[in-house]
């Protein structure tokens, strides 16, 4: 009996064992069924952040203000290259297929800030993200920033999502008077139309930084230039070699070179088209008054 009593336990032992087991394969063979199903939304890499390559990246910089440079040409990657060292040289770039956006994001108090640039379908982000209230920083004055390089193809605009650091540093200009004019084709059309919005600067030394937000008023079809571009400003002159322009033209176009003034708080700019081998292209021309917005 105590024989039979002991095989008995035994077996059951074994028993209840391997049902364990088994529910616990059952267990893991489900997981791995559901996670093989989805993978979360947050896991899923985005295919144009991917393309983002950094170029530099850093706690110091020779900026001490917040600032975007955005480059577009060889001169203005030469303008970069003054404020900002160690990068390479403007031969390994092609300005037709990329753009050059550095964000610096000015003085801060400690360190453990960080600046961060992403790139969705229609716009780029540039954020600024701050050490945690409890985290251990370095008690010293830092200038974090990031240069990057993105790939961007000939018709997109380059629409800048600016963070508040970056937002407070620009200046507002609000249109009071916008005229453009695009032409060519085939058959050699022309359409007038006017043009309202925003024009947001910002400023470092004999830098400058342009962003739009404008809309061209056409009975046809709704035209927008949302894009930035950097280039110089000296004795109240601006000149800005290349920016793109939008669906303010038909393609294929060219760019557009800015030239202006800013004086007293007024703000007056001139587009006009760059050169370009485009047989029966599109290009555009206009000029754009503004007011600084109080």
């Amino acid at each position: 009996m105590v024989i039979s009593l002991t095989l008995f336990f035994c077996v059951a032992a074994q028993s209840d064992c391997q049902s364990k087991n088994k529910k616990e394969a059952d267990k893991n063979m489900n997981m791995n069924k559901n996670t093989s199903e989805k993978i979360p939304d947050e896991e899923v890499s985005q295919p144009n952040e991917t393309r983002i390559k950094t170029i530099d990246e850093g706690t110091n910089s020779k900026i001490e203000t917040p600032f975007i440079f955005v480059v577009r040409s060889a001169e203005t990657y030469a303008q970069l290259q003054s404020f900002a060292e160690n990068l390479p040289p403007a031969s390994q770039f092609d300005f037709n297929k990329s753009v050059i956006v550095a964000a610096f994001a000015g003085t801060k108090n400690t360190g453990g800030y960080s600046v961060g640039i992403k790139k969705s379908a229609d716009k780029i982000a540039v954020d600024l993200t701050a050490p945690p209230k409890d985290a251990m920083t370095t008690q010293a004055l830092t200038t974090p920033y990031q240069i990057v390089l993105i790939p961007i193809e000939t018709e997109d605009n380059l629409m800048l999502d600016i963070a508040e650091n970056w937002q407070n540093a620009a200046e507002t200009y609000k249109t009071t008077s916008g005229e453009f004019e695009y032409s060519g084709g085939i058959d050699g059309r022309v359409k007038n139309f006017t043009a309202e919005g925003t024009i947001k600067i910002l400023r470092s030394g004999d830098n400058l930084t342009l962003i739009f937000n404008l809309s061209g008023k056409d009975a046809e079809k709704a035209r927008k230039l949302n894009a930035a571009a950097s280039g110089k400003i000296k004795d109240g002159k601006i000149d800005v070699p290349r920016l793109d322009a939008g669906s303010f033209s038909e393609n294929p176009k060219p760019p557009v070179k800015v030239s202006g003034t800013l004086t007293n708080n007024r703000l007056n700019l001139i587009f006009e088209p760059l050169p370009t081998n485009i047989a029966d292209g599109f290009q555009v021309q206009g000029k754009v008054e503004a007011d600084k917005s109080k």
